[in-house]
């Protein structure tokens, strides 16, 4: 069994998806619920858009379509609600967020995704002499983008697109944001599309340094958000560790952190249970996401402790407490790293403010 297929396996046992009798991979619950974190850290990125929500186009991302999106009526649509909704923002350049449904979703040399996906498309309306500045620009962006939320960051490279013998270069540009997997092939994750818009005077903006009226150049991103999933989430198995485990990016980990308890003295259980309870309401005040049920984990058993945290480690859980009888005496317990299995000691007075910073850095 080849290392990617020992991934798809560990993912598929761990509950993030299930691959279909057609080869598809389809999301399960804890796939889904990174799949939701991912769109909303997608709608963090670019903050200053001017964001359209849902629309009803129907894109699909195929070499055909990537350049002729300018003459859908949706995006006139959306060109229109800028400037009615958004008048402050209707310069360039400017930005636009929206989100469509594809039935098509595209396979790769990796797999194929169950449709329906969730295209997120980002619109950048730029200044026609800037375009190819604009253009380099939000590669660059965008590639740090995906870098910095992988656990591999040396897997992503930026490939130019074939533009064929009809299009010309100073029209169109186009490039797609690979993730690498060695042998078993790269994964699409993004589409960068540049189309300079021939003159329609219905479609013109002023531009925000002169003040000018310019007929304004494109350039769309658009992001499958169920293939990127599937792409990050084996970009967290496929690493070099001896067992498994899913470097997931901390912030955008289904579950933050863990509780586990090992109950030495059965007539502590009562009072370790009101503990584990306890932390439990402090990290969700904290606003960190924690397991799913009780929230926490209990055993008598030092050897089960070591298996359930190998199980959060596959689930992705970036930190686990660690309590036992002496964390009711001393309000001192071990805070467990999933990235380097090691643990440090930390007193129950420190815990939300010092995962709280652990998060938000």
């Amino acid at each position: 069994m080849s290392r990617i297929q020992r991934c798809f396996k560990s993912l598929a046992s761990a509950g993030f998806f299930r691959t279909r009798e057609d080869n598809k991979l389809q999301l399960l619950s804890h796939g889904r619920e990174y799949a939701k974190l991912l769109q909303q850290h997608w709608t963090r990125l670019r903050p200053l858009a001017a964001h359209l929500g849902v629309t009803n186009e129907a894109i699909n991302p195929s070499n055909i379509h990537r350049f002729s999106f300018p003459q859908s009526q949706q995006f006139r649509n959306n060109f229109q609600k800028l400037v009615k909704d958004h008048p402050r923002k209707a310069k360039c350049p400017t930005l636009l967020k929206h989100q469509s449904t594809c039935y098509a979703p595209n396979s790769n040399s990796l797999f194929g995704v169950q449709g329906p996906s969730l295209l997120l498309t980002t619109d950048f309306l730029v200044e026609p002499h800037r375009a190819l500045e604009h253009f380099y620009n939000m590669q660059r962006e965008s590639k740090i983008w995906w870098m910095r939320i992988s656990s591999n960051p040396s897997r992503y490279r930026i490939v130019p697109c074939d533009l064929g013998e009809d299009l010309n270069p100073k029209d169109y540009q186009a490039i797609d944001i690979r993730s690498s997997y060695g042998e078993a092939g790269e994964v699409t994750v993004e589409q960068l599309s540049l189309v300079r818009i021939a003159d329609d005077k219905d479609f013109r903006l002023p531009d925000a340094r002169t003040g000018e009226t310019v007929q304004p150049t494109v350039i769309r991103s658009v992001i499958e958000l169920e293939t990127a999933t599937c792409a990050l989430l084996l970009d967290g198995c496929d690493h070099s560790r001896d067992s498994l485990s899913l470097l997931l990016h901390r912030v955008l980990a289904p579950y933050q952190c863990g509780i586990a308890c090992v109950e030495s003295d059965s007539e502590l259980s009562a009072d370790l249970a009101d503990l584990c309870l306890h932390l439990k309401h402090v990290l969700n005040h904290a606003g960190l996401r924690i397991g799913e049920g009780i929230g926490f984990f209990s055993t008598k058993d030092a050897s089960h402790l070591a298996e359930h945290l190998l199980e959060t480690d596959m689930l992705g859980i970036p930190y686990t407490l660690v309590i036992n009888g002496q964390t009711l005496k001393n309000g001192l317990m071990q805070l467990r790293s999933r990235d380097t299995r090691l643990a440090e000691t930390i007193h129950i007075s420190d815990v939300p403010d010092y995962l709280f910073n652990i998060f938000k850095n």
